[in-house]
């Protein structure tokens, strides 16, 4: 899967409608999740240096939004975000098997 990067304002576009959206950090064997206000999480989204789409099991669980500083080092360090499957789904579909490369 290629990695597809996306701005701000497209990460807000998918988020749910929700005064709380939930968040979750990949820490080795746990995972620390938390509900964050929505707009701090947008503020968030407007400050960060990388959003990218998440790849097929994070996006199982509806957290389609990975973001994270140029300094991270450690997965650690990427918070996954919430975001609403439709439109996630509508934003960015499935690849087919024959457009993989």
């Amino acid at each position: 899967m290629k990695r597809r990067y996306i701005t701000a304002e497209e990460a807000i576009s998918l988020l749910p409608e929700a005064e709380l959206i939930h968040t979750f950090y990949n820490m080795a064997n746990t995972l620390l999740g938390a509900d964050w206000e929505r707009q701090k999480v947008i503020d968030l989204l407007r400050s960060a240096d990388n959003i990218e789409i998440t790849g097929e099991h994070a996006r199982s669980v509806n957290h389609g939004l990975a973001v994270y500083s140029n300094d991270a080092k450690w997965q650690s360090e990427i918070l996954f975000i919430q975001t609403d499957a439709k439109k996630l789904l509508e934003f960015d579909p499935p690849e087919e098997e024959g457009d993989k490369h």
